[in-house]
This record gives structure tokens, C-alpha cells and sequence, in this order.
């Protein structure tokens, strides 16, 4: 047998396996913290999707009660008034805005989702109340 020379291997390519075996030793080292971590998310992963599970459940299944007069006339006084002063706060602002330069679009922005909301409010109010059958009504002859 004749004699074997070493592979003569450049500078970059020495450079490239010194890396990949210094990583390979770092990450055999650190493997055990970051299995740890990744338990440890998973868990929590796992618990946020057992919640809104059960959350979604629960939403599905609640059912609202007819609310009284006096209830619904206390809630829409409450939307009324906070309408009243969400109006004059986006007047204000609207006319701050007019006032300012061109590309402030601030104020309009917020004070259209300042109208949004209260307007789903009072459409929530007018749209939530759901007919329950009544003991003893009869669904033939319509309502008492």
C-alpha cells in the first residue's frame, strides 16, 4: 500500500466545519434548558386553547334573560348620556382637525370608532332581547 496524503482543505472550508462543530456542541449543551422551555410552552399553549374552548362553549350556551323596563330605561339613559358626551368630544376634536394641517386624520379616526361603538351599543340593546316561550302559551293560537 502506498502512503495516503491528508485532503488539503482551505481556510473556508475549515472555517465552515469549525463552526458547524462548535454549534453541534452548543446545542447538545443547551438542548436540555430549551426542552424544558418547549414543555413548558406547549403547556400553555395547551391551556389558552382549553380556555377559549370552554369560553366559546359557555358563549354559545348563554342565553339572556328579558331585562325590565326600568332596566332597559336605566341602560339606554347610560348610552344616551355617553352619546351625548362622545358627540361633543369628536365635535371638539372634528373641529380641532379642520383647523390643523392637512394629513392629521387622528381625531376623525378616533371619533368614528367613538360613533361605531355606540352605535353598536344601542343596536346590541335593540337586537338582543330574544322571545322565550312562556309557560302555558300556546304557539298555535299565537300570544296572549
Amino acid at each position: 500500500m502506498g502512503h495516503r496524503q491528508p485532503l488539503h482543505v482551505g481556510w473556508a472550508r475549515y472555517y465552515r466545519l469549525w463552526t458547524d462543530h462548535q454549534l453541534v456542541r452548543l446545542r447538545e449543551e443547551t438542548r436540555p434548558g430549551w426542552s424544558a422551555l418547549a414543555a413548558a410552552a406547549s403547556e400553555v399553549v395547551w391551556v389558552a386553547r382549553l380556555t377559549a374552548g370552554s369560553a366559546a362553549l359557555r358563549a354559545a350556551r348563554m342565553r339572556p334573560g328579558p331585562w325590565t323596563d326600568g332596566k332597559l330605561l336605566a341602560l339606554l339613559s347610560v348610552i344616551a348620556l355617553g352619546s351625548l358626551a362622545v358627540a361633543g368630544v369628536v365635535g371638539y376634536a372634528l373641529s380641532r382637525w379642520v383647523a390643523s394641517g392637512p394629513g392629521d386624520v387622528l381625531p376623525a379616526a378616533g371619533g368614528a370608532v367613538a360613533v361605531g361603538v355606540a352605535l353598536f351599543a344601542l343596536v346590541f340593546v335593540v337586537f338582543a332581547s330574544v322571545e322565550t316561550e312562556r309557560a302555558g302559551a300556546d304557539p298555535k293560537e299565537g300570544r296572549r
